[in-house]
């Protein structure tokens, strides 16, 4: 008879010893995949604001839980899409693979150190258990989302004047289609077509359709030549001080997670018209070496400032982010600028330690020449622009250490270097360092800041994670910041400090509790009107009570309180909020979660903002100011295996007689807006 390896046995008594404590105490509340991914969208949308498309963040999440890959071939990169996993956690999880071998289950997960119970189950989501000579199984799988949004009242935008004109020049809808097609990591095919609310659909300027279209396919090889795209993509290498295409790490309630994870190569499925590249990528890989090398040529929108005599532009002022193309100003804007980007990254990695060379070239079409005001003093002009950098990630024992540095061709420099570490199971912190200089250009960088763009920024920021008892967690962090220059905001440097501390309980398995305070002080110019201005400084400070009571599988409550405090200039202003969600199951097809949230602030300085559920692949984030409600009903229902349908109707009712939402072309005339969408997706 044969002897069971040692492996074998000490798993088969911890299988067992699990087992008998899920028997003896209560079983902790599991997530699914779609849990956890709402989860993380809130974690992120802390910092963004309500148009933020975070479905590129995330798509990885929802690939694989539709299509698990095996644990026991997992590589960095697989783990790190899953965006919820610590770098120790992700380390020590490969270690364990190499020095024991298949891992049969979740509960042998939770044996690797820095794992613990709710990490393993919320990791068996997303992946499958299969022995490592085993290839996962793929098959051609084909998705179609098709989504209408609209606001029921009318903007202003859309309001004829006396010559039966509107500023509009399109369809009041905001339609969008996506399809996908897959075998596994093999072959990827996407399209994406979008129609922003306002835009001409099959007419006038769109006379073939959508306003935006995208596209990309994506292959995969075993041989040297690793990976291919074509068409739009995203490029993330190093910390992202050069580029980072797409949104990149920022300051989160999660506090010691802040190195941006997820590098590489990736097809581009989302709606902004901004935050990608068009041409082909490629990704070449031998024994420790890794390559990437990219080129770009995309038309973007541009402020026009100069033209010459035949009409055409000569020079303007800035890139144009919004993607709006519903009036004629934004239109003559489109696409008058061609950039084109190149860039490689080489990397060597070798057991724990991974360091890389990145370059990056761009050029204009239409040379750039920033409005001639003081903030403007370090900002880019020219057609042309290089980056240079080097960045490492080198993880020893339970910290680890990673960094980037830059410079621009303007001689501008950038540096950004931090650890995170776990000493043990019940304490992780992190510190940040990061110096952006005012005339580093990045070309398409999205790393660790205070304000969007790397550059005239230095700060340090230091987070921490504890847990003192079994049913408590105390996370934070601090950040110091200041910049070098004036900004568009102030009249000086600005010098702030930004203060946030969590509290979690959870007196039951069912029960969530947190308490969370945020203080962030900061300068910026004064309200007064006069030829020479100065800043005053102000102070926002933001308490939240926050409970979640799952009271079955089927149903769970959750109920907010949050009160802000906003002073500057010796002026105080408060606003409160409060919500309570309903989140159910009652039929095996159908779910829904709804709320009812009131709210009353002095202004828009005191706004609070919610995360709210929303139809798939959409993420909302409303500020919330003035008095008045807000409620919503959130459906989804699966009408087969392949067909579902999502469902939402929500409405900001203003308790004022006369009141006017938004401004300029997008106002509403009323005290009410309300939003519908309906979204179908079928996958086959």
């Amino acid at each position: 008879m044969n002897t069971p390896p040692a492996k074998t046995i000490i798993f088969f008594l911890l299988f067992h010893a699990i087992q008998y404590n899920n028997v003896v105490t209560a079983q902790e509340a599991t997530r699914n995949g779609n849990e956890i991914i709402e989860h993380i969208a809130e974690t992120y949308a802390e910092n963004y604001n309500a148009e933020t498309d975070l479905a590129p963040l995330l798509e990885d999440l929802q690939r694989y839980m539709e299509n698990p890959f095996n644990i026991n071939t997992a590589t960095r990169n697989n783990l790190e899409k899953l965006r919820f996993l610590t770098t120790f956690q992700i380390e020590n999880l490969l270690a364990y693979l190499r020095e024991y071998g298949q891992i049969y289950s979740q509960y042998e997960l939770q044996a690797i150190e820095g794992f613990n119970r709710q990490t393993a189950s919320d990791l068996a989501a997303f992946v499958q258990f299969l022995p490592p000579d085993k290839e996962v199984k793929t098959y051609w799988n084909q998705t179609i989302n098709m989504r209408y949004r609209q606001y029921i009242e009318t903007k202003s935008g859309f309001i004829e004047n006396d010559d039966g004109e509107a500023k509009f020049t399109g369809i009041k809808p905001n339609l969008l289609l996506k399809y996908r097609v897959e075998k596994g990591d093999k072959f990827q095919f996407g399209f994406t077509a979008e129609n922003d609310e306002g835009e001409a659909f099959f007419s006038g300027n769109n006379p073939y359709g959508f306003d935006f279209y995208s596209a990309f396919a994506g292959f995969r090889f075993q041989s040297i030549l690793k990976e291919v795209y074509v068409g739009d993509y995203q490029v993330k290498t190093g910390q992202g001080l050069i580029s980072w295409s797409g949104y990149g790490k920022r300051k989160s309630n999660e506090g010691v997670n802040i190195r941006p994870m997820g590098q590489g190569l990736r097809g581009y499925s989302s709606t902004d018209e901004n935050n990608h590249l068009r041409g082909v990528s490629a990704r070449f890989g031998h024994k420790n070496f890794d390559i990437i090398t990219y080129y770009s040529y995309l038309h973007v929108d541009a402020n026009v400032t100069e033209s010459d005599s035949s009409g055409n532009p000569v020079l303007i002022s800035s890139i144009k982010t919004t993607g709006y193309h519903r009036t004629t100003d934004e239109l003559n804007d489109r696409d008058v600028q061609l950039v084109q980007t190149a860039g490689a990254q080489v990397r060597y990695t070798i057991n724990r330690f991974s360091a890389g060379i990145n370059s990056a070239f761009q050029i204009y079409d239409i040379p750039i020449e920033p409005s001639q005001q003081l903030y403007n003093r370090y900002s880019f002009s020219g057609r042309q622009n290089y980056n240079f950098s080097t960045d490492f990630l080198w993880v020893f024992n339970r910290v680890n250490f990673f960094g980037e540095a830059a410079i621009s061709r303007s001689k501008g420099k950038a540096i950004i270097t931090g650890l995170e570490a776990q000493p043990a199971n019940e304490i992780s912190f992190s510190l940040l360092y990061r110096n952006y200089t005012p005339d580093f250009h990045s070309i398409n960088g999205q790393a660790f800041s205070e304000s969007d763009g790397n550059k005239n920024e230095e700060g340090l920021y230091t987070g921490l994670s504890v847990l003192p008892l079994p049913k408590i967690k105390l996370s934070g962090y601090v950040d110091f910041y200041r910049s070098h220059w004036l900004k568009f905001t102030s009249s000086s440097p600005v010098r702030g400090t930004d203060f946030m501390m969590q509290t979690d309980y959870s007196p039951t398995n069912n029960i969530e509790i947190y308490l969370r305070y945020k203080n962030e002080s900061n300068s910026e110019k004064t309200g007064e009107l006069s030829p020479i201005r100065h800043d005053a400084g102000q102070n926002i400070q933001r308490i939240r009570l926050n409970a979640t009571w799952e009271i079955d599988d089927r149903f769970n409550i959750k109920l907010r309180a949050e009160v802000s405090k906003y002073q500057k200039e010796g002026n105080g202003e408060r606003g409160i909020m409060t919500f309570a969600d309903f989140n159910g199951k009652p039929l095996p097809k159908l779910k829904f979660n709804a709320r009812f949230a009131w709210f009353n602030t002095s202004n828009f300085d005191s706004r609070i903002y919610a995360y709210e559920n929303d139809v798939l692949h959409y993420f909302y984030i409303p500020a919330f100011f003035s008095k008045g409600l807000r409620y919503y009903l959130n459906m989804k229902y699966e009408l087969s295996s392949k067909f579902n349908i999502y469902f939402k109707i929500a409405q900001t009712y203003y308790l004022a007689d006369s009141f006017e939402i938004g401004s300029g072309n997008a106002a509403i005339e009323g005290n009410k807006r309300t939003d519908l969408k309906v979204h179908l997706k079928y996958r086959f």
